[in-house]
């Protein structure tokens, strides 16, 4: 599992998927990578389908021109509402459905070669932090520590990542009053 996000962050850190094997042991080995992968491989068939593609067959290069023709239409914002980690990996290339990533390729008319994926991987990066910090047998400071240690976490992200961590104990906190 770690192959997958060391490939789609582009990380190349080759204590990457030590770290994350110690992130999983400090779950209890409850698969937290596992089902990240899962939602992001659910997330890019989905919008894939409605873009009409076929999730076998698509190219790389037919999912780039798909979603850069969709972001013209005003109903991609809401069909990639909750995608912004999501990175999907075609043949070794990776497309990100990260909606600034998509505008900022569209507007620029950006070449699939030279096509931006920065966003969607930086949020890819606090959701998998994120994840493992909200696990009930984490420790949210080994969490970073070890996020740190192998080049997951990053000093540019820190101010993305703390506003994400705070909204998430918001939403948490305003979940338990209303219950």
């Amino acid at each position: 599992m770690a192959h997958y996000l060391q490939s789609v962050l582009e990380i190349n850190d080759p204590l990457f998927t030590i770290g994350l094997n110690s992130l999983e042991k400090s779950t209890g080995n409850s698969g937290v990578d596992t089902r990240l992968i899962a939602d992001i491989l659910e997330k890019s068939h989905k919008i894939m389908r409605k873009l009409g593609l076929d999730t076998k067959n698509t190219t790389v290069y037919e999912l780039y021109n798909s979603l850069s023709a969709t972001i013209k239409k005003e109903e991609i914002e809401s069909m990639l509402f909750d995608f912004d980690y999501v990175l999907y990996n075609i043949d070794s290339q990776i497309i990100s459905f990260n909606l600034i990533d998509i505008i900022e390729n569209s507007h620029h008319e950006l070449p699939f070669e030279r096509r931006i994926i920065s966003h969607g991987q930086r949020s890819l990066r606090g959701e998998l932090i994120g994840r493992y910090i909200n696990h009930a047998r984490t420790d949210e400071s080994t969490v970073l520590d070890l996020a740190l240690s192998i080049s997951l976490l990053s000093k540019h992200d820190a101010w993305y990542n703390n506003f994400n961590h705070k909204q998430n104990k918001t939403d948490k906190h305003l979940k338990e009053l209303e219950e």
